[in-house]
């Protein structure tokens, strides 16, 4: 997710999408998506990916003992979907001054190569937000505006 992270940063001044935001007050983040994303959830899950399916992100909410547990729970979730998976160490970072954890990594699916970022972000209210971005080499070309915005919308709730 750090090389994901890096390449949308490097973004950050290209134009605006018009975007939904989505609060979720339990854990005090909201997350903006992309109005031409479909979105679809409960309580405490989302998911948003492009029209074509070439890029999707999952967002979950967890009461997770550490961040550490939650990277341990997504691990077999992601064995059954992923085939040839292979990820970097995680590493420590900030989103937007919330303490997370990132991963980056690649495999595939249904013999696609994809390009996956996991973020395990300590909320503000002491949950666990688990972000999983994964996304076709050529959703990457073509989606990198809306995945800047995602990750940049990541914020506390005010």
């Amino acid at each position: 997710m750090r090389k994901f992270i890096m390449l949308c940063l490097a973004l950050a001044l290209a134009g605006t999408v018009s975007a939904k935001k989505y609060p979720h007050p339990d854990s005090g983040v909201v997350v903006d998506i992309p109005g031409s994303w479909d979105v679809s959830g409960d309580a405490n899950s989302l998911h948003a990916q492009t029209k074509d399916g070439h890029a999707h992100m999952f967002f979950q909410v967890m009461d997770a003992d550490n961040m550490e547990a939650a990277l341990s729970a997504l691990d077999g979730e992601l064995n059954k979907v992923v085939q040839n998976l292979s990820h970097d160490e995680a590493k420590q970072t900030k989103i937007n001054g919330m303490k997370a954890l990132s991963i980056d990594g690649k495999g595939t699916v249904e013999g696609h190569n994809v390009e996956l970022g996991i973020l395990v972000i300590q909320t503000p209210k002491n949950k666990e937000l688990l972000v999983f971005g994964m996304v076709s080499e050529e959703g990457l070309k073509k989606y990198q505006k809306g995945l800047t915005r995602i990750l940049r919308g990541i914020k506390p709730l005010k």
